[in-house]
């Protein structure tokens, strides 16, 4: 998701404040952190604390959403790369329909790379919604210091970030910790309708899958003066593969995921995948490409076939088709056709508010959401095809998954000497 309501012409400030700045500091905040789970699984109105990391578009909206899902929720810390978009975010919650739950002073307001843990010692729950790239450490951080944690899709870029957000989620049920995910199709009422009866066995056994998302693109930021090439990379953050994962895995997850709850969230055993890039080509568009085809292939014969693009000027569409052996699907239609025909008819329901609505219920009666699972392998579905497309390269789930190559800079500075990424070359370009 964008965050395109978000200005863009301040410059990157460090922290507010050092809260880790003593060794006792951090231990009375590990001790605060541990302890901060046990009243959230109190029914009643004990006060939930939360808190934002990554100020974006759909960073405000999650917010937003978590003080609705709960009339005991108050706001209480924001964290974010660039103190603009905190501030514009920190401005619209103040004057959004739940702003008498929004406490968030001064000193609760944190900027930086570190920012996140300000506001994992200052809440019960945590929301992340940064750029992807960001979501395997800040999930790692949450779970360790006790905190339930609300992650925005897609959860990693690469391999290794993969496997940190498996281990996270374990980790995670372990401590009696919620971990909800922002794949928000799962909650969605019509859709939760028809995987129902596709899993009564409506149209048979599923064979073959087509997901399709074809689409105009989203925002660009235009470099401006005096911008480090870090300070750039972070504000046109979608088109840099180590940041986004390619739009691959930024957008096209929620289809992929789609397909991977169709066929009982099993991985594939291998993916062989092709793109590039034809019409975004510009130097604003950093390297990532605007269209992809991926084929998956699964150990019961299944077969996922899966397109996206972002190419302005071209039809659009977004679609899941489930043929099976006795009938067929239109997953995001709600349609059934075959021998049990049926159609839901109610209308299409606020998905990410119902997320954020199950979470909250789910604490109040002391039960525990944990979406880490599928969560982290949808999100490796993409990965897999941006690998092979990227390589030319047929790839195995278990090469994908032993994968070694970590993206992104060695160092998160402001100053730091970060390289300009090459456009991969199908052929050319190794598979780590």
């Amino acid at each position: 998701m964008s965050d395109r309501t978000m200005p863009t012409s301040f410059t990157p400030t460090s922290s507010r404040r050092n809260f880790l700045q003593t060794s006792a500091a951090a231990a009375a905040a590990s001790t605060l952190a541990l302890s901060a789970a046990a009243p959230v699984h109190a029914a009643g109105d004990d006060v939930i604390k939360v808190g934002l990391v990554g100020c974006g578009g759909r960073g405000t909206g999650a917010a937003v959403q978590a003080l609705r899902a709960d009339k005991g929720t108050r706001l209480v810390a924001l964290a974010d790369a660039f103190d603009d978009r905190l501030q514009s975010s920190r401005k619209f919650l103040a004057n959004s329909e739940v702003s008498e739950r929004v406490d968030v002073p001064d000193e609760r307001c944190y900027t930086g790379f570190d920012a996140y843990q300000g506001v994992i010692a200052d809440s019960d729950v945590v929301l992340l919604a940064t750029p992807p790239y960001f979501r395997p450490q800040h999930l790692a951080a949450c779970v360790e210091a006790g905190k339930h944690v609300f992650a925005e899709k897609p959860v990693a870029v690469d391999a290794p970030g993969v496997r940190s957000v498996l281990e996270s989620s374990r980790l995670a049920k372990k401590k009696n910790l919620a971990v909800v995910s922002g794949l928000c199709w799962r909650y969605e009422t019509g859709l939760l309708n028809t995987m129902e009866r596709l899993n009564a066995g409506a149209i048979g056994r599923p064979l073959s899958l087509e997901a399709i998302r074809y689409s105009g693109g989203v925002w660009v930021r235009p470099r401006e003066e005096k911008m480090t090439e870090m300070e750039y990379q972070m504000r046109n953050w979608y088109y840099f593969t180590w940041l986004s994962g390619d739009f691959i895995t930024e957008q096209f997850v929620h289809q992929l995921d789609q397909c991977a709850w169709v066929l009982g969230d099993r991985t594939p055993q291998r993916c062989y995948a092709t793109g590039g890039r034809q019409t975004r080509t510009g130097e604003e568009y950093g390297h990532i490409y605007d269209h992809f085809f991926a084929v998956f292939d699964y150990a019961g014969g299944e077969r996922v076939y899966a397109g996206t693009r972002h190419q302005r000027g071209c039809d659009n569409s977004t679609h899941v088709h489930v043929l099976g052996s006795e009938g067929s699907c239109d997953l995001m239609g709600y349609e059934i056709t075959g021998k049990q025909p049926w159609k839901w008819d109610g209308r299409r329901t606020v998905m990410h508010q119902l997320e954020h609505d199950a979470m909250y219920a789910a604490l109040r009666k002391g039960e525990i959401l944990n979406n880490g699972e599928y969560m982290a392998n949808s999100t490796m579905l993409a990965i897999i095809a941006r690998m092979s497309a990227y390589t030319g390269r047929t790839l195995t789930w278990q090469e994908a998954m032993d994968s070694q190559e970590v993206l992104g800079p060695k160092t998160l500075a402001w100053d730091a000497d970060i390289p300009v990424p090459e456009i991969a070359t199908p052929g050319v370009t190794p598979f780590v």
